[in-house]
């Protein structure tokens, strides 16, 4: 049996697990097991925290498929979360995940809930389109300005951007942003997940910097379905520095499975 921690960000649910005690072999069927929300724990992923020789931890996350990805913004807060109630880490943290090096704050807000600031590495400016703006945050983003984000359908127009042809072989994350001086509200659908989840950290700070971009504002709060964030940069010449992704993190339960 293995212990695994369900963990949530701003609705963006991840198993955890805890990869100082055991490192389990994860094989992509068994993450896609565990993943499904008919037959397993349910999840829009997996995240191993594992030593590191460096760092406080490394995260390795998997999307609800199995595939790798190489950064998620609220599976980040919720992994240093993690290791900070593992006592892995605490205070100023540094850790390691696919796209480079991060840096976090965390601090506890109640019995099962952190408040964690994970930083983003620098971002170029965004690829302007005729119908949207390509930009990377860690995971590769599709940002299309819109008057009302209620009204987008997106399990219809979220897979054909989602697989456009001038984002392969890799595909892109699609967001909808509708905006005004400070707030944006913003829905997501995610390859990998291939649906809407209900928030996706990367794509929240691609959103900000696709507008910071066009306001030169540096500081957004971000509403998603599945709660409140909050993204602060510097905007530099060509590219966006001092990126820091801000929000909860909360543990919903723990548990031991058969499935990993």
């Amino acid at each position: 049996m293995m212990p695994f921690y369900k963990f949530q960000g701003t609705g963006n649910d991840f198993i955890l697990l805890d990869g100082f005690t055991t490192m389990p072999v994860l094989l992509t069927s068994k993450i896609r097991d565990a993943c499904n929300r008919n037959f397993g724990i349910g999840a829009d992923g997996l995240i191993l925290v594992s030593p590191s020789d460096i760092h406080d931890f490394e995260m390795i996350f998997f999307n609800p498929d199995g595939t790798k990805a190489a950064m998620c913004g609220n599976g980040a807060r919720c992994a240093v979360a993690f290791a900070q109630m593992l006592g892995i880490a605490s205070g100023n943290i540094t850790f390691m995940a696919g796209d480079g090096v991060h840096t976090a704050v965390v601090s506890k807000t109640s019995e099962a809930e952190w408040y964690v600031e994970v930083s983003i590495p620098d971002v170029s400016f965004p690829k302007r389109y005729e119908d949207g703006y390509y930009i990377n945050t860690g995971t590769d983003h599709f940002v299309k300005i819109v008057d009302n984000t209620v009204i987008i359908d997106a399990r219809t127009e979220g897979p054909v951007l989602r697989n456009d042809l001038r984002f392969q072989p890799y595909g892109v994350n699609v967001n909808w942003v509708s905006m005004k001086p400070g707030l944006m509200v913003v829905r997501t659908f995610e390859k990998g997940v291939e649906n809407e989840t209900l928030s996706c950290g990367t794509g929240v700070t691609a959103s900000a910097l696709v507008a910071g971009s066009l306001t030169y504002d540096h500081i957004w709060k971000v509403e998603t379905k599945g709660g409140k964030l909050e993204v602060s940069f510097k905007i530099n010449d060509e590219y966006f520095s001092d990126i820091m992704l801000k929000g909860p993190a909360k543990l919903v339960f723990t548990g031991e499975t058969v499935l990993l």
